[in-house]
């Protein structure tokens, strides 16, 4: 018989709360452009705040594995920033790929929430 790990059938049946959805900030300066091709639908990605961020207090980075993507839209990122600084667990996944859309709007990311 197959079993779910208690945090995976939490996961499946905790209210997912979405903060935004935009395209990764950013996308082609960093190593977006090269990871693109290995990017997929759904796949998740690991967010990272950048407190000391010269430019944006607020900066979180976008990353998949060793390649960062690019950061949070300006216009989203204190929110998740706040979250985050909070010990709020925020994930992202990839929602949708437009390629002919390069360099601006690449990557369509969702970033959200559990409770």
């Amino acid at each position: 018989m197959l079993q779910v790990s208690h945090s995976l059938q939490n996961q499946r049946t905790s209210k997912k709360n979405r903060l935004m959805v935009d395209f990764v900030a950013g996308f082609q300066h960093y190593d977006g452009p090269d990871a693109e091709p290995l990017l997929e639908v759904g796949m998740p990605l690991q967010l990272n705040r950048e407190p000391h961020n010269h430019f944006d207090k607020y900066a979180d980075e976008i990353w998949t594995g060793d390649a960062k993507l690019g950061y949070i839209p300006r216009s989203a990122n204190r929110t998740v920033a706040s979250l985050m600084d909070k010990g709020t667990k925020v994930e992202a996944i990839v929602l949708e790929l437009c390629p002919s859309a390069f360099p601006i709007g690449s990557v369509r990311v969702e970033v959200f929430f559990r409770r």
